[in-house]
């Protein structure tokens, strides 16, 4: 998948054919606020489950999103993972906020974060 950035001009590639689906993965997932990385885990994570119970990702209530986020280790360039952050321009950093068609497809444009196996819930 070829992504363009407005802001840089450049274009970018991503080893993926199409936005994926949340819903349709089963992939939970947040993007860092201040880079191009994006955490994923699955929605039944003892780690997440313990914080919200058995709820997928996208039926999250306010409240509910911002205690998983809480729950989270900072991304490792010192910004947060968040609901609803879009995705980043590897090469600029901007936002792309053409890319996705809606809230439930996510792509992985930078450092791919598997909340599964990776140390990254406080």
């Amino acid at each position: 998948m070829k992504i363009f950035c407005s802001a840089c001009g450049q274009t970018s590639v991503v080893p993926q054919d199409h936005p994926f689906h949340a819903g349709f993965s089963s992939r939970g997932f947040l993007y860092c606020d201040s880079s191009s990385a994006i955490l994923e885990f699955d929605p039944y994570n003892p780690r997440y489950t313990a914080i919200v119970g058995d709820k997928h990702p996208w039926s999250l209530n306010s409240n509910e999103k911002e205690s998983v986020e809480n729950a989270l280790k900072p991304c490792d360039t010192g910004g947060k993972f968040r609901f609803g952050v879009l995705p980043r321009c590897p090469i600029c950093n901007e936002t792309l906020p053409d890319l996705l068609p809606d809230e439930f497809h996510f792509v992985e444009i930078g450092k791919v974060i598997d909340a599964d196996k990776e140390d990254v819930w406080l």
